[in-house]
């Protein structure tokens, strides 16, 4: 091999380990990125996983509340059935009450009536008499 070629090859060499030492230099830079990217990739998983940690706890007391208020809805309710059996029986008492001390008054008056128009019924029987 002649000098020329060797000191063409030498040239090209030192060219291809200039290349060869940038593609590592950018190869360490790529690392160093994925590195980060990886812790960021962990914090977002941590994160996410905290945040289905908080969700689940809020879904649980959320269902506690809610099982109380129904708890206390069925109580109310209950309360409420109870109250109108209640005013109901009441009602039904008072109308059969009424219905009786209207029977009694409307038989009382019917029997005043009654007296009343029997005396009428004498005192035109007398006028007539007299006449």
């Amino acid at each position: 091999m002649d000098d020329e070629t060797r000191a063409y090859l030498d040239r090209a060499l030192g060219g291809f380990r200039q290349d060869m030492e940038g593609l590592r230099q950018e190869v360490g830079g790529l690392r160093q990125e994925v590195g980060g990217l990886r812790q960021e990739v962990g914090g977002v998983h941590q994160e996410v996983g905290g945040l289905r940690q908080e969700i689940h706890a809020t879904a649980a007391e959320t269902r506690r509340h809610f099982d109380v208020v129904a708890e206390d809805l069925r109580h109310d309710i209950r309360a409420i059935a109870e109250g109108v059996a209640a005013t109901s029986e009441r009602v039904d008492r008072l109308g059969g009450d009424l219905r009786s001390e209207m029977d009694q008054r409307f038989a009382a008056t019917h029997a005043v009536v009654r007296v009343a128009f029997n005396e009428v019924r004498r005192d035109i029987g007398e006028l007539r008499a007299r006449l």
